[in-house]
């Protein structure tokens, strides 16, 4: 019940090379980021390793206290345009930074452009300048960024995963880069590997809260909920405020089958989430499991808690569909409709000013989800059946981990609604399939005994 998307992080490592009083400094030990500013350049610096670490809230501090010192700085000021929750900030941003090209390197230059295309919606444009980045400079954990995403987007995660090799070629100590491959591993479901390549993130990274959180994540999306519980902690005692951590922590509680933990940890997640549209995915997650497990109370002050969250096209999605929650589980499954459609309407506004490319097949599956459930509570299996195929069998090759956990609760109704129908071989598919990705997901186990239950059933009739 939250508006998912797949999410592909971005970072370097900056250090400041000496230079004498009045000469311009460069960051990254090359002449790629300049600033005539020595003490900008330091908190420059750090405000690159906060977002390499994804402490996001202090690096857009960094930024701001860079920009004070040098209004000029053209790369503090696509920091925080990077960090900018503000559409318009970022794009004013980058339009300043783009008119400093008479004070900035090529590769700066190229960073500007690349911004600059993407803020402005010009996908293809952003995409060139990264493949020319990327040749320039393989190394380049941006360009890579860019160029990754539109391979996922493409469907192509391969030539995703191809692209971090060749950043680990130029830079073989690239830690983020076996992050990114990680990710790329788990979004299209081979949690081995990408447990494997987290690992070494961690490894390289140890006293770091992300490689602990990545890896928990993905641990707690493989059914590996110890595992994830211990790392994710880890990443807590790091940093205590680090919210991604608490929700992952939050999915780990829910697929063991604790629910009133994974419900506290969703919240403090909301919590400490540093914009609206994150505090709400969190609460969002919250009424999920409060959904699941019929606790109507808790769904309806979530619902409340959303409602005075402020408007925005990402937080009313969330409200529209966990509305639709409420009416399900209040027993009137019609009145689900009205706020589906609502939440559909501002879905595909929203998706047509992302301007996707050609090839990808708009689709949501959180809202798949809630609205094959609301014909289900009306006993209205046949016009359940799309949404939940579309579920098991996702048009799009490449999905975020919260999509992977849509696709198997999916598969999971609609293997109990086949098993209804009779037809069991498909149902326990269906359900072996999920076992591969995420064995004991808790929130489907009834779906899963009432088709053992079904078998049953036709087995002892058969023997009479």
């Amino acid at each position: 019940m939250k508006a998912r998307s797949i999410v592909v992080g971005v970072g370097a490592v900056v250090l400041l090379a000496a230079a004498g009083a009045g000469a311009l400094l460069y960051a990254g030990g090359r002449k790629d980021v300049s600033t005539s500013s020595r003490e900008a350049a330091r908190l420059y610096r750090e405000a690159i390793n906060n977002e390499r670490s994804y402490y996001f809230k202090e690096a857009r501090a960094g930024y701001a206290e860079a920009l004070k010192l040098d209004p000029e700085f053209a790369e503090a000021m696509l920091g925080l345009a990077r960090q900018s929750t503000d559409a318009d900030q970022a794009l004013a941003l980058v339009r300043k930074a783009a008119r400093q090209t008479d004070r900035l390197t090529e590769r700066e230059r190229l960073h500007v452009a690349m911004e600059l295309a993407r803020v402005e919606k010009r996908r293809d444009d952003a995409v060139r300048i990264a493949g020319e980045i990327h040749a320039k400079h393989p190394d380049d954990e941006r360009a890579a960024m860019m160029l990754a995403g539109r391979e996922l987007l493409l469907g192509k995660p391969d030539s995703a995963i191809k692209i971090y090799e060749d950043v680990l070629a130029a830079d073989p100590n690239n830690a983020e880069a076996y992050n990114q491959i990680g990710y790329l591993y788990a979004y299209r479901g081979d949690m081995d590997r990408a447990i494997a390549s987290l690992k070494k993130y961690q490894f390289m990274r140890p006293g770091a809260a992300n490689p602990y959180d990545s890896l928990g994540e993905v641990q707690a999306n493989a059914g590996r909920y110890d595992e994830a519980i211990a790392n994710l902690n880890e990443a807590l005692k790091i940093k205590p405020d680090f919210h991604d951590s608490w929700g992952h922590l939050g999915v780990a509680y829910e697929g063991k089958g604790e629910p009133a933990r994974a419900i506290a940890c969703y919240e403090k997640a909301a919590e400490l989430a540093d914009n609206d549209a994150k505090h709400g995915d969190y609460l969002g997650m919250a009424a999920r499991v409060a959904f699941w497990t019929k606790d109507r109370a808790k769904l309806e002050d979530l619902a409340a808690r959303l409602a005075k969250l402020p408007k925005t096209p990402y937080t009313e999605m969330d409200r529209d569909l966990v509305a639709a929650a409420v009416a399900l589980l209040a027993g009137k499954p019609a009145e689900a409709l009205a706020p589906l459609g609502e939440a559909r309407s501002k879905w595909e506004l929203a998706v047509a000013r992302e301007k996707p490319p050609a090839n990808w097949v708009p689709d949501w599956p959180d809202w798949n989800l809630v609205s094959a459930l609301a014909y289900i509570a009306q006993r209205q299996d046949a016009e359940a059946m799309p949404f939940l195929e579309r579920l098991a069998s996702p048009p799009n090759p490449v999905r975020s981990l919260g999509d992977l956990q849509c696709a198997y609760e999916g598969r999971a109704l609609l293997a109990a609604a086949l098993a209804r129908k009779g037809d069991l071989d498909r149902a326990e598919k269906l359900l072996e399939q999920n076992r591969k990705l995420n064995p004991g997901w808790a929130p489907t186990r009834d779906l899963e005994l009432s088709v053992a239950q079904a078998r049953r059933e036709k087995v002892l009739a058969a023997t009479k």
